[in-house]
């Protein structure tokens, strides 16, 4: 008897370039794992090697695990990934020449017992020193089937996403009796359910681990998606778990960004939460092209520490490139200036930075400096010295300013 067709079937996969479609898949799915995929230069053979980064904290330590993901597709011989498809001449020694302390193997068949085997024995947990771990074809199926990666189904494995589609289409389920309802029943069903029919944005199924949570997002997504009202949206988010909060927002933008951006917008500038507010700015500044005003105003709305996680690189990169680039612009260059004929700034180290939000208008900073420079007198470098100062500036919708600078240099002459 003829094997019933699996419902996701890895023969279907799509690929532009034959033999590159799994190894696409797999990096569309570690993006969205937030696994920081990337790849390294072409070797020899012209392939490319895929990496993911992943960072585990715990109580008593944190780790980071640079993955070397090796991609076997065998769906059209139906294969098992054995002992001689893995790295040669070892998967240590591939590990070390890429500094990498992880080895991921996805494949759309299985690994064979050998082939498994010699992984779980280089594996920590069994006393070896790398981790190691196997996506097979019934892994990459959980994941595909996963609401939110219905998109990655849809575009690298089509035949299997009409299968699939064709069993959890909430909305086709309905339409099936529609010559039962009158049109205005079934506008109001449609509209009703339309959120939970193909993304399944059911808190419950978003967010299963906690019932509190799950009703928030049920709160959420009705008053976002159904009935909008952000002004609601803001209160029901009151509570939420951060985790609960991040995942739901995760789903809103893959499938409604326009709504996920009115409804993070009002949590920046509308919740009581620091912490959700900044997470919720920082996740528009890195998914949405925002204007520079929008930009500002809503930085004004978030806490020190926000402030600082998101803009304190670049505000110490400007006013060290502005201190070595265009000194004589600022206060600082007259006393610089009168210790030698030509007086050069060779180090800047800025320390403790501060934030003060004016709301909707601008963010101003100031902070502490260390200034290295070099005296010359007749053309030769006569040493060097550093000087303590204290810097200010701001940033609006306009530009980064640097406004006040001044050293002391009194010692020098001490």
């Amino acid at each position: 008897m003829k094997e019933p067709q699996p419902l996701i079937d890895f023969a279907d996969l799509v690929s532009a370039v034959p033999g590159e479609g799994l190894q696409k898949l797999t990096r569309q799915i570690g993006r969205r794992r937030g696994l920081s995929p990337t790849w390294s230069g072409r070797g020899p053979d012209g392939g490319r090697d895929l990496f993911f980064t992943e960072f585990l904290s715990g109580p008593l330590c944190k780790e980071k695990i640079r993955w070397l993901v090796s991609c076997k597709d065998n769906a059209k011989s139906g294969d098992s990934v054995g002992e001689r498809d893995l790295p040669s001449p070892g998967i240590k020694d591939k590990l070390s020449q890429h500094k990498a302390n992880g080895f991921l193997l996805v494949t759309t068949t299985t690994a064979s017992a050998s082939a498994k085997a010699l992984l779980d024995g280089l594996d920590k947990s069994s006393g070896g020193d790398i981790h190691t771990l196997v996506w097979d074809s019934s892994e990459l199926t959980a994941i595909l089937l996963e609401p939110s990666n219905q998109d990655l189904l849809k575009q690298f494995l089509p035949q299997s996403y009409q299968r699939v589609k064709g069993l959890t289409s909430l909305e086709g389920a309905i339409l099936a009796f529609r010559d039962r309802l009158p049109d205005d029943v079934l506008r109001e069903i449609m509209g009703l359910v339309r959120p939970y029919s193909e993304f399944a944005l059911k808190g419950s199924i978003i967010w299963p681990y906690d019932n509190m949570s799950a009703a928030r997002i049920d709160r959420i997504v009705r008053h976002v998606l159904i009935k909008p009202n952000r002004d609601e949206a803001v209160l029901a988010t009151e509570g939420i778990e951060y985790d609960a909060f991040m995942t739901l927002v995760v789903h809103l933008h893959e499938h409604y960004p326009e709504e996920c951006f009115g409804y993070l917008s009002a949590v920046v500038l509308q919740h009581d939460e620091p912490d959700i507010r900044f997470n919720a700015a920082q996740f528009l500044f890195d998914n949405y092209e925002i204007p520079p005003h929008d930009n500002v105003r809503f930085a004004t709305h978030l806490d020190h520490d926000a402030l600082a996680e998101l803009y304190s690189s670049e505000i110490i990169s400007f006013v060290e490139e502005e201190l070595f680039q265009n000194t004589p612009s600022y206060g600082i260059w007259q006393d610089l200036d009168q210790l030698s004929s030509a007086t050069r700034v060779d180090d800047v180290f800025i320390a403790d930075l501060r934030f003060n939000a004016i709301e909707d208008e601008r963010i101003e900073f100031s902070g502490y400096m260390a200034v290295g420079v070099i005296l010359v007198f007749d053309h030769e470098d006569m040493g060097s010295h550093t000087f303590s100062g204290s810097f200010s500036g701001f940033f609006d919708a306009h530009g980064m300013y640097l406004e006040e600078t001044s050293l002391d240099t009194d010692a020098y002459y001490e």
